[in-house]
């Protein structure tokens, strides 16, 4: 496993520093104005100048709030009721249309209602990103679960195991994977919740900064910022990859012993 994460390591290292060269040569071969497409040196010379005036860091702290806080709800929320979909038949025909209504509508279509009815504050920003992870993480739980083995259930009832214990020992083992894996699609969506949220009105966070740029053509903040998103993004992705890893692989190790 350690080797496994130090090649991926070496691999996201190497394929960073070959976008940056090449980034570079573009620069080199075209010469454009920095309004037009800054070098790595002028949007990391600018990151610097942000860095050391101590704004940056309000704006990243402000967005990763909104991110943690709404991929937690998103995810919770989704836990509790993908659950009952799974197991009340009913339930899933009446809300399963409304589900995939209300996730074909673009999130951006929401947000304004959001900030009439919550405001402009960081509430809105955190239930835009709750609403953006809630349907795959809905998604990923409901099928998980219903992906429990009849055969299984049938034996535990033999057992005289009680609901607790199939939903322990059959039931939650089953899902997880499906689970993880949905959690891992919601996590940069998260980040885009946030930032639709931010761009419909916010006096801090990136996607505040990142109207702010371009307002006044400061295009190396402006991929200052971009970078920075897509840093919190591969973060929070990773981290549930990892415990991705911990949870499921150690299961998986088991279930191919016997």
């Amino acid at each position: 496993m350690t080797k496994r994460l130090l090649a991926r390591l070496v691999v996201l290292v190497l394929t960073f520093w070959m976008a940056i060269l090449g980034w570079q040569i573009i620069i080199w071969a075209t010469e454009p104005p920095t309004w037009l497409l800054p070098g790595p040196l002028k949007v990391a010379q600018r990151f610097l100048q942000l860095w050391e005036s101590g704004s940056i860091q309000h704006h990243i702290w402000v967005t990763l709030i909104e991110v943690i806080a709404g991929f937690s709800g998103g995810t919770i929320a989704g836990l509790l009721s993908g659950y009952p979909i799974s197991q009340i038949k009913a339930l899933e025909r009446w809300l399963t249309p409304y589900l995939i209504a209300a996730n074909s509508i673009p999130i951006v279509a929401f947000a304004p209602l959001l900030m009439l009815w919550l405001g402009t504050g960081i509430t809105t920003k955190i239930v835009v990103a709750a609403l953006i992870v809630y349907f795959p993480v809905t998604v990923s739980t409901a099928v998980g679960f219903k992906q429990v083995s009849s055969i299984h259930v049938r034996l535990m009832k033999s057992l005289r195991a009680n609901k607790w214990q199939r939903f322990r020992y059959i039931e939650l083992p089953t899902a997880v994977p499906g689970i993880v894996g949905g959690m891992k699609i919601a996590s940069p969506l998260a980040v885009v919740g946030a930032v639709v949220g931010e761009f419909l009105g916010a006096g801090a966070g990136l996607g505040h900064l990142v109207l702010e740029a371009n307002g006044l053509l400061d295009t190396p903040m402006l991929f200052v910022s971009i970078i920075l998103l897509s840093a919190i993004g591969i973060t929070f992705y990773s981290a549930v990859a990892a415990m991705e890893a911990l949870i499921v692989g150690p299961w998986h190790h088991e279930r191919r012993k016997r």
